[in-house]
């Protein structure tokens, strides 16, 4: 064999020595030229044939080059040689792991760490502290895998088999694929956490169907014992079908369908999937909506009209969603919309705002807990549902209310504890904003959640501008204004609690003034009752109760919030955001036994009235100013009388058919208002 020198001049490699024929291949692979590596070392080998130290120096350069079969064979005989060479066995691992044996290859790695363990040597012990043994990456992948599937719905549909998969099957199913093996071969020295979560999370990627149930849906005890292909033919197995079929082809390897994946059957299942829900779809890589009775040739405005856009519980699915796709009854993409998401779609995001009145910049901003409570009502008035409770359980995602058992068969009831719920986590009195016919669950709250269908800030005091402000408060600083009194009104509704419920009733602080006997006048469109009062004037108010049998009947002022303007500080997302886990995206560092449970993250504290009061006199005096400023401004009042002639404590609202809105008279003293600060006991 002849070898070209530096002067060009040729040579004959079967002249070298074996030492120089390693020293060459040694100098060839740190230059990198693993071809001529190769060639100098299979020469050495051919004087001798046994050297442990040029095969496994042969097998690197094979690897180097991306032969792996031939790097393969020279770590087998290496092993053959000396089965307890600790080198081969790691070029066997590596050349296994290549060729993408993964089972063999974590075979020869654990073979490699045991002969490490086991040596005499000190060093080589020592070395082997170095390598990570394949039982923990395993461990820490099957870490990351619950935590994964923790957060996903319990159940889902594999796409490729069609069967209901439970979270125990979630975890199997994953230890089942090649690259579950491909992980743990791969990682020696060093956890990759990143790697793993990112082939954790492409797998367990799972798409949502968004539809209105229809007669005979396929429902879980069905689906669990038969493949969703082979349901019999009907047009719901027929969709649910269809909605399988298109996420498989999309390459995803789960779906979820409400039909099927919930077994209702199972109370502790169901309760879990009314709250999760909305993390459920918020979640999902992607949700499928079903239009049924729009097709492909409807016009443009058929998805705002759709009966899809009525119901109770796709609204929530909606603003969950990050990424959207509609398809017609006939499952074609929706007026031929073929674009990756249609939350993006300028035609769909109008179509979405002619649905519900409100931007789709609004409608994207809510999400889960007591932020936007009023809005969330006002969106869910607009809605239907089958169940009457499902007004209510329907939005228990969206507003986190977690402590609501679902109880169907209570009809009414179901919005009354929501409400109470939100009340009592957030305070907001707003939720008082309402005209109509009370709940027999309590009567401060509304029977029926299409109340909500209007702005609550019609009954608030109304709002002044900062130049008007300004103004007011400048009249203020008159002699005659009784400063003192300002402040002690001040500083009894800064330390009022918030409105809540214990069960049923009612704990409401207020301003209430007992009004006098009423006048009765008879209209076209009923009973008007009318009583001149001291505080307000003149008072009309329209209400099919008889307020003339009704001793005593009391108007109140239960928006403190506004008055104190305190941006309602047990509520919004100031108390709620903080209790939202961070974003899977930004979780990419090592896992630790001591890592916090998401559900276990604590509160603010909020500061307490002595801290609020003892605030700087100067920007007390001008909070007191603002709120007589603000107590002057019209106001929607609520009626109350007593519950019972037996008890003087309990009190009832006394719903009215329309607004009445009052005004404190200029010259009404603030003492007297002061002397009117109550906290009703309201069943």
């Amino acid at each position: 064999m002849m070898e070209k020198d530096a002067n060009g001049e040729g040579e004959d490699l079967g002249q070298r020595s074996f030492e120089e024929l390693e020293r060459l291949g040694d100098a060839a692979i740190g230059a990198k030229r693993y071809n001529e590596a190769i060639s100098h070392y299979s020469t050495a080998l051919s004087l001798i044939s046994t050297s442990q130290t040029i095969l496994i120096k042969r097998s690197r350069a094979w690897l180097a080059s991306g032969s792996w079969k031939e790097a393969l064979d020279d770590a087998n005989q290496v092993t053959t040689l000396d089965p307890s060479s600790l080198w081969g066995h790691e070029i066997k691992h590596a050349a296994l792991h290549k060729i993408g044996d993964y089972d063999n290859a974590i075979e020869a790695f654990e073979t490699m760490l045991s002969k490490m363990k086991n040596s005499p040597d000190p060093d080589i012990q020592w070395k082997g502290d170095e390598y990570i043994s394949p039982s923990s990456t395993q461990a820490t992948i099957r870490k990351i895998v619950q935590r994964t599937i923790r957060h996903l719905p319990r159940v889902l549909i594999n796409t490729t088999t069609g069967r209901l998969h439970d979270r125990a099957e979630h975890a199997s199913a994953f230890e089942s694929l090649p690259v579950f093996k491909e992980l743990v071969s791969s990682m020696t020295k060093r956890i990759d956490y990143v790697q793993i979560k990112r082939e954790v999370r492409q797998y367990f990627q799972y798409v949502m169907l968004s539809h209105k149930w229809e007669d005979n849906e396929p429902l879980f005890q069905k689906v669990i014992h038969i493949a969703v292909y082979d349901l019999d033919e009907s047009p719901t197995h027929d969709k649910l079908q269809t909605f399988c079929r298109i996420v498989r082809d999309a390459g995803f390897n789960w779906a979820w369908s409400d039909t099927c994946c919930i077994d209702k059957t199972d109370h502790f299942v169901l309760q879990e999937a009314l709250v999760a829900m909305f993390r459920w779809y918020q979640g999902s890589t992607m949700v499928i909506v079903f239009l049924r009775g729009v097709r492909h040739s409807s016009p443009w405005g058929a998805l705002a009209a759709s009966i899809w856009n009525t119901r109770g519980w796709t609204l929530q699915e909606y603003i969950a969603a990050k990424v959207i796709r509609f398809y017609t009854e006939d499952w074609t993409i929706y007026r031929d919309l073929d674009l990756p998401n249609h939350k993006e779609c300028p035609e769909i995001i109008s179509e979405m705002e002619q649905a519900t009145g409100v931007s789709a910049q609004q409608l994207m901003a809510l999400s889960p807990g007591l932020s936007s409570i009023r809005e969330k009502l006002r969106l869910a008035s607009t809605r239907t549902t089958t169940w009457v409770e499902d007004a209510a359980y329907s939005l228990l995602g969206i507003f986190s209310a977690i402590g609501i058992p679902a109880i169907y068969g209570e009809g009414e009831a179901s919005l009354g504890r929501l409400l109470a719920n939100l009340m009592t986590r957030s305070g907001d009195a707003g939720i008082l904003a309402w005209t109509g016919e009370s709940s027999h669950f309590n009567s401060c709250l509304p029977a029926r959640i299409n109340v909500f269908d209007g702005p609550a800030a019609s009954h608030l005091p109304s709002p002044i501008s900062d130049p008007e402000m300004e103004h007011i408060i400048t009249g203020l600083h008159a002699p005659s204004f009784d400063l003192d009194m300002a402040l002690r009104l001040y500083d009894r509704l800064i330390e009022l609690p918030t409105p809540r419920f214990a069960e049923s009733r009612m704990t409401l602080p207020c301003i209430a003034f007992q009004l006098p006997p009423f006048s009765v006048h008879r209209t076209a469109s009923g009973r008007v009752y009318r009583a001149n009062t001291l505080p307000f004037g003149m008072l009309e108010i329209r209400t099919r109760h008889d307020l003339s049998r009704m001793k005593p009947v009391y108007l109140v002022h239960p928006w403190l919030d506004t008055l104190l303007q305190h941006e309602n500080m047990h509520s919004a997302a100031f108390v709620e955001d903080v209790a939202q886990p961070a974003s899977p995206d930004m979780d990419d560092g090592e896992i630790s036994d001591e890592e916090i449970d998401d559900d276990s993250l604590s509160l603010p504290e909020l500061p307490s009235p002595v801290e609020i009061v003892s605030m700087d006199k100067d920007d007390r005096e001008t909070r007191a100013r603002r709120l007589v400023a603000r107590l002057r401004q019209p106001f929607g009042a609520l009626l109350f009388t007593l519950a019972s002639d037996r008890r003087a404590t309990d009190y009832r609202r006394v719903a009215a058919d329309s607004m009445t809105t009052v005004r404190f008279h200029d010259n009404f003293s603030l003492a007297n208002i002061l002397d009117n600060v109550r906290i009703l006991d309201v069943l």
